[in-house]
């Protein structure tokens, strides 16, 4: 019996990659390919698969939130992250959002494989090329933020206005200005470059300056 897989990405090119290279193997199944994360939660309320593989960075929500909104309506659902990021706090924060591994796009398919594996197993797994402990992290200001404020600060630090977010998350733009001032007030701040500020010194913001 193969095991059923959902692809999320927005790249056309990664997901006819991936679905060619998983359809390969005797013991998985590509279902379907979606470039969103509300087509993903869409088929999902349709078909659900045994694994979820998605990106981070795509048109609407974005992953941050459709992993949030996977685990609200299906908690078991087992959520692979495919994302070229390599960041420590990010990896940190969709774990403890429930993602089962994260897995960078720099990784050979060998790791992808593994990961799949030790997922169906039913344990976390990290790439190696990212230096995460899992047993022991190291605490950092963000993760006083829920998940849905951890997206909000992220889209916010890169730019957006509450307008876009609000768009983006299907919420109110009161929703987002009321997030906002909560996330100032965990964090410590009051003002948008103290904001920018920790992105950066987290890792979530890269500038080239």
């Amino acid at each position: 019996m193969k095991h059923s897989i959902i692809i999320a990405d927005d790249h056309a090119i990664v997901r006819d990659g991936l679905s060619n290279f998983l359809n390969m193997q005797k013991q998985y199944q590509v279902i379907a390919t979606v470039d969103s994360a509300e087509a993903l939660l869409l088929h999902c309320q349709q078909q659900l698969a045994d694994i979820i593989i998605t990106d981070l960075s795509m048109p609407g929500m974005g992953g941050i939130e459709g992993i949030r909104r996977l685990k609200v309506k299906w908690p078991n659902a087992k959520i692979i992250v495919f994302s070229i990021s390599q960041n420590n706090c990010l990896v940190k924060r969709l774990i403890d959002l429930g993602a089962e591994a994260y897995i960078s796009k720099s990784s050979e398919t060998s790791v992808l494989l593994t990961g799949l594996k030790t997922v169906l197993q039913g344990n976390k797994f990290i790439s190696p090329d990212i230096d995460l402990h899992l047993t022991q992290p190291k605490e950092t200001p963000l993760q006083k933020l829920s998940a849905r404020e951890f997206d909000i600060f992220c889209a916010i630090t890169e730019g957006q206005t509450i307008k876009q977010v609000a768009t983006k998350l299907f919420l109110s733009e009161k929703t987002i200005a009321n997030n906002l001032s909560l996330i100032k007030k965990k964090l410590r701040v009051s003002t948008y470059s103290e904001l920018i500020h920790i992105a950066i010194s987290s890792g979530i913001l890269v500038t080239d300056y």
